[in-house]
């Protein structure tokens, strides 16, 4: 008997140690809040996590942030304080399967993450034609919106097309074994700090900031249940950048490049800038792929400066 009872104060001792590190699943968005301007928007089988950045002084108009890969809110978070300083309301999500939204699984009844992003911006102002901004990822994401539905302006930062993932991986990719292990590595990566920080060097070519990072911007969204399950999924429910339509588009553009950015190879460069050559393009001097986290107040410059310049 005392053995059971010594087992029994382990076993709940370790379930307690282990939900300690497991945030809430979002579908309890009303006790969950990672942060304290969280929201969360509902449509089908899935919640939104956003956060919403008012405008200082009089309001310019808004601007829809998304994130790039492995990234959530959190990558916005200085770019959305300058631009809502020079009077722009910011609205950053967490698209599907990152941050703080919704993990899919094989039983979730899909809805594009284009769709979702334009239904939050009509639960948010419907009457109102926004700003998209996307960096990397997100900039693919936020091109396929401008091709969708009507929107004043794109703002590109390092942005990168996404492609269809290949047929033949899926079985691969989406069984259970690969989905597990994808879920333990990004578990036991959360704990590797040095590993992190030296990703964090990596994409914005500066030591300092890396040093100075709160890795809990990175850490606690893989925490969050079902990340690695949720990744292989969203490999397979990604919508093609459009690039074809896309050099259609009669709307002003912001380009901005890095020169320093080893994220994205010379081709998914070029796909860009084919695609909108009349885009007002921008290079940061000496700046890294996330360069909107660490050149944000530059980045803001040139945002504004481009904005206003066309009366937005």
């Amino acid at each position: 008997m005392r053995k059971l009872r010594g087992f029994s104060a382990l076993m709940l001792a370790v379930i307690i140690a282990f939900a300690a590190v497991i945030p809430v699943f979002a579908g309890e968005a009303d006790t969950f809040k990672p942060y304290e301007d969280s929201r969360f928007f509902s449509k089908g089988d899935y919640s939104i996590h956003y956060r919403i950045i008012p405008a200082k002084g009089n309001m310019k108009g808004r601007i829809l942030m998304l994130h790039g890969f492995m990234c959530s809110t959190y990558s916005w978070r200085n770019m959305a304080a300058e631009m809502s300083g020079r009077g722009y309301e910011c609205v950053l999500a967490d698209l599907p399967d990152f941050g703080f939204s919704t993990r899919e699984t094989k039983d979730t009844d899909i809805i594009p993450r284009e769709e979702l992003m334009i239904a939050l911006m009509k639960s948010i102002a419907p009457a109102e034609s926004w700003i998209v901004a996307g960096h990397s990822m997100g900039g693919g994401v936020a091109v396929n919106i401008a091709c969708m539905t009507k929107i004043k302006a794109l703002l590109l930062y390092c942005p990168c097309p996404q492609d269809e993932f290949p047929a033949w991986a899926e079985k691969i990719v989406r069984s259970s074994v690969t989905e597990n292990t994808m879920d333990v590595f990004f578990r036991a990566g959360s704990k590797l700090s040095p590993v992190i920080r030296g990703v964090v060097f990596a994409a914005t070519a500066d030591l300092d900031f890396a040093m100075n990072y709160d890795l809990h911007g990175v850490t606690d969204p893989l925490l969050y249940e079902g990340f690695g399950k949720g990744m292989c999924e969203m490999m397979y429910n990604v919508k093609a950048t459009d690039l074809e339509s896309a050099k259609s588009l009669k709307i002003p553009v912001l380009l901005c490049q890095a020169d320093k950015d080893i994220i994205l190879n010379k081709n998914q460069k070029s796909a860009m800038n084919d695609t909108f050559p009349d885009a007002y393009k921008y290079t940061v001097a000496g700046g890294g792929h996330q360069c909107i986290e660490n050149r944000s107040a530059e980045l803001a410059e040139v945002t504004a400066d481009f904005l206003g310049a066309r009366n937005m």
